[in-house]
């Protein structure tokens, strides 16, 4: 499809340069060969970014790969009040930032450390220490718990940094909640994590086996098929690039 393709930060494929009518084609390529959405634009979670880990690096102290994979699995398509990053280093050196995610994770010798409510963007702010050297297990239970909470009682298009900055007692209150179960809602929230990953589908799957889903990716409903004229594009770096019509050029100096 001649599509501008590029491995990303956060460890995603991106292709750039598809038509609307192309979609639906170039999802079920991807879709046949085990890929899915890795919802860039959604208010959900984006990416478990992650080092290395103990596979290739001699300072890692855990497999910071393997817990990436395994969290980015459980929570995909968790949608929430806005979107969730999160981050795996191996050891303290942090090379997968997980500080500046909404909830992070550093390997520590004995286990796992927990940082909530970081993210980079206009105004970055350092994530706080939950908890540490929890064991996996114990780590995936909180991090349900804690998503779960944040999903309940932020506002609309509110990071985890400003809800927990917001938050009635602070991080205090915040550990109340979700490690000692101060309010009793802990196993409630389990419960919704669990549902949650038990009825999680693949979404552009659902698309290209629903007939009046694939029905709207056309840009005329008369002449499906036929690629919208208004739209060009030009060559930029051997790769296609959409012409913006009616937007001034930039030139560079």
């Amino acid at each position: 499809y001649g599509l501008y393709t590029k491995i990303t930060g956060g460890q995603r494929v991106d292709l750039f340069g598809a038509t609307v009518d192309q979609l639906p084609q170039i999802w079920r390529r991807l879709v046949d060969a085990g890929f899915e959405s890795g919802h860039a634009y959604g208010k959900a979670l984006r990416t478990v970014k992650s080092c290395v880990g103990t596979t290739w690096c001699r300072y890692g102290q855990q497999d910071s790969v393997g817990l990436a994979v395994e969290l980015e699995l459980r929570y995909r398509g968790l949608r929430s009040p806005h979107k969730l990053k999160s981050g795996v280093s191996g050891c303290q050196r942090e090379c997968a930032e997980a500080r500046s995610k909404d909830f992070g994770i550093i390997a520590t010798e004995h286990g796992w450390n927990l940082y909530v409510g970081g993210n980079g963007g206009a105004v970055p702010r350092h994530a706080d220490l939950l908890v540490s050297s929890v064991d996996t297990d114990e780590l995936v239970r909180i991090i349900d718990r804690f998503l779960m909470f944040y999903v309940r009682t932020a506002d609309r298009l509110q990071r985890t940094a400003a809800w927990l900055d917001e938050l009635d007692g602070g991080l205090d209150h915040l550990y109340a909640v979700v490690v000692e179960d101060s309010l009793g809602i802990c196993d409630e929230l389990e419960a919704a994590m669990a549902e949650h990953v038990a009825n999680y589908e693949d979404e552009w799957k659902g698309v290209l086996e629903d007939p009046e889903k694939l029905a709207r990716f056309t840009s005329f409903v008369n002449a499906p098929g036929t690629p919208d004229p208004t739209i060009a594009f030009e060559t930029e770096r051997e790769e296609p690039v959409p012409v913006m019509l009616g937007v001034p050029e930039v030139v560079s100096r």
